[in-house]
């Protein structure tokens, strides 16, 4: 890729879900850079969020015991990727324009600046340009983090990337593709609102407990998947709690073992014994 090892500053933007992170990632295996540091920008609350980035000095404020170095020293000669920099306060927008203008920035009681050697990348929603217009986001910050910018396009808009993603996450999930032209192309024609984390909750409801997708469950999958996106979208999941969650809506959905076991390409008796492990309450059953 021709951005990946330029030291100018990138800003990633696009509708959620598109996949910013996944591209960034992409991005970055293709870079010289050693390593990348994901700091999302909604994730620590405000009044913590300094001290958690840049570090603090022994006796800055009550509690702090030691020297902390902060989470930024991380990305020092690698990548430090600032996901969703539009969640930043307009008083944290004021600083951070400061850091990024010098790559130097002061821990909380501390007299000295620490420097940062490291590539700078931001993504934000696609808005961030009528946030600008609105005030509520600054417009000397924009202009400073976007000197390069790349829109990721949803995947109603690049459908030929469609399967390829499918294949990648099916890789990951060592999950084997047995699809006709005909399921290859109700997957590729299918809307995903969700875009590519609505893929990769596909291909992770698919994998649970098989080893393999064939065209015969593409359909039962689409409806299924999407609808169970709908219902955990935001929600940070392991592969078991993704597992439990998912067969328990299929169970609340179905109310039959037999459709869901058919869902999930098992047989009822694997059925059985997953509901045993992963839940001791599901709701009624009713056999068709």
């Amino acid at each position: 890729m021709q951005v990946a090892d330029l030291d100018t500053n990138l800003l990633i933007y696009g509708e959620t879900g598109t996949g910013k992170d996944f591209w960034v990632n992409y991005l970055h295996q293709n870079s010289t850079h050693a390593h990348i540091l994901n700091l999302h920008c909604g994730d620590v609350p405000e009044n913590l969020l300094e001290s958690e980035w840049f570090g603090y000095r022994k006796g800055a404020f009550t509690g702090a015991e030691a020297n902390y170095e902060g989470k930024w020293q991380k990305a020092e000669g690698g990548i430090l990727f600032l996901n969703q920099i539009d969640l930043l306060s307009l008083n944290l927008q004021s600083k951070l324009l400061r850091i990024i203008e010098r790559k130097k920035y002061y821990p909380l009681g501390s007299a000295e600046e620490t420097s940062i050697n490291a590539r700078f990348i931001f993504s934000c929603d696609d808005d961030i340009q009528q946030k600008v217009r609105d005030g509520r986001f600054r417009e000397d910050l924009y202009y400073r983090i976007s000197a390069y910018q790349v829109w990721v396009p949803p995947l109603r808009e690049r459908k030929n990337d469609i399967f390829p993603l499918l294949s990648f996450f099916a890789k990951q999930k060592k999950l084997e593709l047995e699809l006709d032209k005909k399921a290859i192309a109700m997957l590729t024609d299918y809307s995903w609102r969700g875009n590519i984390r609505e893929v990769e909750n596909f291909i992770a409801s698919a994998a649970i407990g098989n080893d393999r997708l064939t065209s015969s469950n593409v359909f039962d999958l689409i409806k299924t998947s999407h609808d169970f996106f709908e219902t955990i979208k935001g929600r940070e999941m392991t592969l078991q709690q993704l597992e439990m969650s998912y067969i328990q809506y299929l169970m609340r959905k179905y109310k039959s073992k037999v459709k869901v076991a058919k869902i999930l390409q098992i047989s009822r008796k694997s059925l059985y014994n997953k509901l045993n492990k992963t839940t001791r309450r599901v709701d009624p059953i009713v056999e068709p």
